[in-house]
């Protein structure tokens, strides 16, 4: 089978993050079936041995890597259920995409691909470990669990880049970060207009940070808050984003105005908003818009739970307090980002009855090549947050995989590349996250390098696949096993 043949099975089987179940067990059985050695630990992640080709047999061990999961993200008139629904794959011309939702490239096509090296046996390579990991989009949390001691082979090729012709030899770390605020709610009747913020562009909050992409939640942020300083009004809901790692396209809120709020005065108020808004952002999301819904039977509701006129002004100036985007880029690679966040999801959490109270929370990817920039980010956040009395809870904290000036293993890569392509690659560190930098950490001198083909808009519906620079990127991953 080639590897487009791979990564089709791939497409067919259900594999979102925390839901790798069945991916898992996919590759346990094909590992079965080519009669190799696997291990398959309590996360989920799978490692398969295949011993070296003739002539090989002394050779160092290579360590395959990529990781199973991918991030579901749909468009709103998408009805997949894509923890249990395969996606629809469309070609056009050279580019793979799927109907409406992400396509998994990010990082099927490293599955596939290790899954080609394991079974061709026409192939000439080391001794080769191909490690799949679990849920890497949500934390790096397999690759956390991995215990690496089955592990020989001191030289990784990560699968894990978007870029043809371009190696990989950094990254950020990165750690998630959730808080949680609540606020004092009562019952009020009123009129209840749901708020809408749509049709940006989004992207992976690492590749896409110094884009100059809007969030959607800070959008929606903005705008209630000028609302406020106009209106009497009772925040109800929000919510935004449903992934920590891609920048939320589209956020929605409802608040609650008070009887015999003047609807065509407030319409042209928001309208300004929107319009200024729209206007900032007509070069990086020329499709944002922002709507609004004066919801039916004439408009009135009786006892809606929300917060507090006083809760609803603290709760938004939470939000216009939070950083978000780029804090510093690298001196070093100009353009870079070297430090970031960005807020991934919004919501609030409702009280199981009156008394309760209506706890707004949302999580945010720090990311940084220094690690010490990435905990004054923390720091800053958690101090904001304490000051309106929530709390900052952490995890999938992973560190930053440093550049190594002498890497053999990567001159060794860019000859290889060279001798096929006629040009010399182009080196770099990126903003993202990758798990050569947890999996550096766990293996005493690991060299690593990441390569990758062409895909576009990951984490995003509009993800794309290049089928020719796919081909070419498995042509590539021979010649280095042929090499190594």
């Amino acid at each position: 089978m080639s590897v487009m043949g791979y990564f089709r099975q791939i497409c067919a089987i259900p594999h979102g993050s925390f839901h790798t179940e069945q991916i898992s067990s996919f590759l346990e059985q094909f590992a079965q079936d080519e009669k190799l050695r696997y291990v398959r630990d309590e996360a989920g992640n799978v490692i398969i041995f295949k011993p070296a080709s003739p002539g090989y047999e002394d050779h160092e061990p290579l360590i395959l890597q990529g990781h199973v999961d991918m991030v579901l993200e749909k468009t709103a008139d998408c009805t997949k259920d894509l923890e249990k629904e395969a996606i629809t794959l469309i070609e056009d011309g050279e580019w793979l995409k799927a109907d409406r939702t992400t396509l998994g490239a990010d990082d099927g096509t490293a599955v596939a691909m290790m899954m080609e090296a394991l079974s061709d046996n026409s192939l000439a390579h080391p001794p080769l470990e191909c490690v799949f990991t679990v849920n890497e989009e949500v934390g790096m949390l397999g690759a956390e669990a991995l215990d690496t001691s089955v592990l020989s082979g001191t030289r990784l090729l990560n699968l894990d880049s978007e870029e043809e012709g371009v190696l990989t030899a950094g990254c950020a770390g990165g750690a998630e970060e959730t808080f949680r605020v609540p606020f004092k709610t009562e019952t009020e009747d009123g009129i209840l207009v749901e708020f809408l913020v749509d049709g940006l562009l989004g992207g992976h909050s690492g590749d896409a940070i110094n884009r100059g992409r809007a969030n959607a939640d800070f959008i929606m942020a903005r705008l209630l808050y000028r609302l406020m300083k106009k209106y009497e009004f009772n925040l109800v809901s929000i919510e935004g984003g449903n992934k920590d790692n891609a920048i939320p396209r589209e956020c929605r809120a409802s608040i609650l105005f008070p009887n015999g709020a003047e609807q065509s005065t407030i319409e042209k108020t928001v309208q300004k908003i929107d319009d200024q808004i729209v206007a900032e952002y007509s070069r990086t999301d020329p499709e944002l818009s922002v709507t609004w819904n004066w919801k039916g039977d004439e408009n009135l509701r009786r006892d809606v739970l929300c917060m507090t006129e006083k809760a609803t002004r603290k709760a938004l100036r939470l939000l216009m307090a939070l950083p978000n985007g780029v804090i510093e880029y690298s001196p070093d690679f100009p353009g870079l980002p070297q430090t970031s966040l960005s807020m991934g999801i919004l919501k609030t959490e409702m009280p199981e009855d009156e008394d309760g109270e209506i706890v707004l929370t949302g999580t945010f990817l720090v990311r940084s090549s220094i690690n010490s920039q990435k905990g004054y980010v923390i720091n800053r956040l958690e101090a904001i947050v304490k000051e309106f009395d929530g709390e900052l809870t952490e995890c999938g904290v992973y560190p930053a995989w440093e550049y190594r000036p002498d890497s053999s293993f990567r001159n060794m890569i860019v000859s290889v590349f060279e001798a096929k392509f006629g040009r010399k690659p182009e080196v770099v560190m990126i903003h993202g996250g990758l798990e050569c930098g947890l999996l550096s950490g766990k293996i005493a001198g690991l060299d690593c390098v990441s390569i990758g083909p062409d895909t576009e808009d990951i984490h995003t519906p509009a993800e794309r696949l290049n089928i020719p620079s796919f081909e070419r990127t498995w042509e590539l991953v021979k010649g280095i096993m042929e090499q190594a």
